[in-house]
C-alpha cells in the first residue's frame, strides 16, 4: 500500500465529510470559540478598531440560522470590557493570523457575489471552515514527509491512515474545522519536521522554521509553549548526547539566535495588540477561568465517557502500550521528547478548571500531540511486518478506524453528545445511526 494513495484517500474523505456538514447551509460556524478567534479580523480590517470586537456580537447573531441558540453574545465570544472602555477577546490572535489570507479571499468573493461585507456572512464562515480543512490536509502532508525519514512507505501509509482516520483528528479537520486543532496539528508537525532536519543537518532555514512554528503554535494557544521540549530534548537519548549537544549548539549559536528571534517576533504580535488595545504588554483574558494544579483530572481526561481521550480514540492505547517501547529501535532521537512532553501535556491539559473543554469529540486539546505520537505508531507497525502478527496489528488498526468513523458520524448527527455523555448513554446509543433513534418495526 502506497502512502501517497493513502494520503489522497484520506484527503478525499476529509473533503467529502466537510461538504456534507450541515453548517454549509445553516451558518453556525461563528458561535463560541470560532467567533472569538475570528473576531480580530473584521474588527481590525473592516471596522478599523481592534478594541471594539463587542460591536461584532450582534452580527454573529444575525447570521445564525433561525431557531439556533443565541450564542452570539459577548460571553460566548469570550469578550470582556476593559477599564479603559474598550473590549478584548480572551482568545489569542494566532488563529486570526492563520485565517488572514482566507479572510481576504472571502471578502473579495463576498464583494463579487453580492454578499454582506460585514465579516460574518456566509463567505466568511465557509472560508474559515475551508481554512481548517486545508491546514489539516497540509499537516498530513508534512507528517508524511517526516515519517518517510524513518519508515518504509508501507508503514507510512498505515500510520497516516491511523492518525487521519482512526483518531478524533478527523472530526477537527472536518465538522469542527473552525476550531484551533487542525492549525495546531500543522504547526506541530512542521516544528517536529524542522527539528529533525536541523539536528540531522543544521541549516538556517530549519532553525528559522523551529522558531516560526513554535511561535505560531504558542500564538494560537499559550500552553503550546511546552512543545519547546521538542527542539530542546530531541536526541538526548544517551548520556554522551548531552555533551555533544552543548558542542553542537556552540558551533551553531547564530542559528539558535535566529530561531529565538523569529519566535519572539511572532509572539510580539500579541504583546503589541494588548499594548494598543488595553495599554498593557501582558493581559490575562481568562480572568474567570484558571488552572487547578492541585486537583488534575487526568484519569477522567483519559478514560471518562464524557471526554476520555483513550476511550474515543482507542488506537492511541496501542500506541502507548506497544509503540512507545519499540520507538528506540526506529527513532531513538524522539524517545526523550515523548517521555518528557507526554506527561507534562497531560498534566497541564487536565489541570484546567473546565478539564472537558466544553463541547466536542474526545479530548481535543491533545490533537497537538498526534504528529509526535505518529512516530511510535509507526514503530509498532514497523515491528510487526511478518504474518500472522502483521495481519493482526493491521486488522486491529482497521477496527479502530471503523469505530472512529462510525462514532464521528454519530457525533455529527447528534447521537454522541458534545458534552455530558455517560456510560449508560454511550451503551444505549452505540448502534444508533441517527438521533432520535428510528422506531424498530416488530
Amino acid at each position: 500500500m502506497k502512502s501517497r494513495f493513502v494520503y489522497w484517500f484520506a484527503v478525499g474523505l476529509l473533503v467529502l465529510a466537510q461538504f456534507q456538514d450541515h453548517r454549509w447551509k445553516t451558518q453556525e460556524v461563528f458561535d463560541w470559540d470560532a467567533g472569538g478567534y475570528f473576531s480580530y479580523l473584521p474588527a481590525t480590517f473592516l471596522y478599523h478598531d481592534s478594541g471594539r470586537v463587542d460591536s461584532l456580537a450582534h452580527l454573529v447573531q444575525l447570521h445564525l440560522p433561525p431557531g439556533h441558540a443565541p450564542h452570539g453574545q459577548l460571553d460566548a465570544l469570550g469578550i470582556r470590557r476593559l477599564p479603559n472602555g474598550r473590549f478584548l477577546t480572551k482568545y489569542s490572535l494566532g488563529m486570526a493570523v492563520g485565517e488572514l489570507p482566507w479572510f481576504g479571499g472571502a471578502h473579495l468573493f463576498a464583494h463579487l457575489h453580492g454578499d454582506a461585507l460585514n465579516g460574518f456572512s456566509r463567505p466568511y464562515q465557509q472560508a474559515v471552515m475551508l481554512a481548517g480543512l486545508a491546514y489539516a490536509c497540509l499537516g498530513l502532508w508534512v507528517l508524511r514527509q517526516l515519517l518517510r525519514r524513518y519508515y518504509p512507505d508501507e508503514v507510512v501509509a498505515w500510520t497516516l491512515a491511523g492518525i487521519a482516520l482512526a483518531t478524533n483528528f478527523f472530526v477537527y479537520a472536518t465538522y469542527e474545522a473552525a476550531a484551533a486543532h487542525a492549525v495546531l496539528f500543522l504547526w506541530q508537525a512542521s516544528l517536529l519536521t524542522c527539528t529533525a532536519a536541523w539536528y540531522a543537518t543544521p541549516r538556517w532555514r530549519w532553525a528559522a522554521g523551529i522558531g516560526l512554528f513554535w511561535g505560531l503554535a504558542v500564538l494560537v494557544r499559550p500552553t503550546e509553549a511546552l512543545y519547546a521540549l521538542v527542539p530542546l530534548a530531541w536526541g538526548l537519548h544517551q548520556p554522551a548526547a548531552w555533551r555533544l549537544r552543548l558542542a553542537l549548539w556552540g558551533r551553531h549559536w547564530r542559528q539558535l539566535v535566529l530561531a529565538t528571534g523569529v519566535a519572539v517576533g511572532v509572539l510580539s504580535l500579541q504583546l503589541i495588540f494588548w499594548r494598543v488595545v488595553a495599554g498593557h504588554w501582558v493581559m490575562d483574558g481568562y480572568v474567570t477561568e484558571h488552572f487547578d494544579f492541585a486537583h488534575p483530572h487526568v484519569l477522567e481526561g483519559l478514560f471518562s465517557f464524557r471526554k476520555g481521550w483513550l476511550l474515543y480514540s482507542p488506537l492511541l492505547v496501542m500506541v502507548l502500550l506497544f509503540g512507545l517501547p519499540r520507538l528506540a529501535r526506529f527513532v531513538p532521537m524522539a524517545v526523550p521528547v515523548i517521555w518528557l512532553l507526554l506527561p507534562a501535556v497531560l498534566y497541564l491539559t487536565f489541570s484546567w478548571e473546565q478539564w472537558w473543554y466544553g463541547g466536542g469529540f474526545g479530548a481535543r486539546p491533545l490533537i497537538s500531540l498526534y504528529p509526535l505520537l505518529a512516530l511510535p505508531l509507526g514503530a509498532w507497525l514497523a515491528s510487526a511486518r511478518r504474518p500472522p502478527l502483521a495481519v493482526a496489528v493491521r486488522a486491529l488498526l482497521l477496527l479502530c478506524l471503523a469505530l472512529n468513523l462510525w462514532q464521528t458520524w454519530q457525533y455529527a448527527g447528534g447521537v454522541l453528545q458534545g458534552d455530558g455523555t455517560t456510560a449508560e448513554l454511550y451503551r444505549q446509543r452505540f448502534f444508533w445511526r441517527k438521533f432520535p433513534a428510528p422506531e424498530i418495526p416488530w
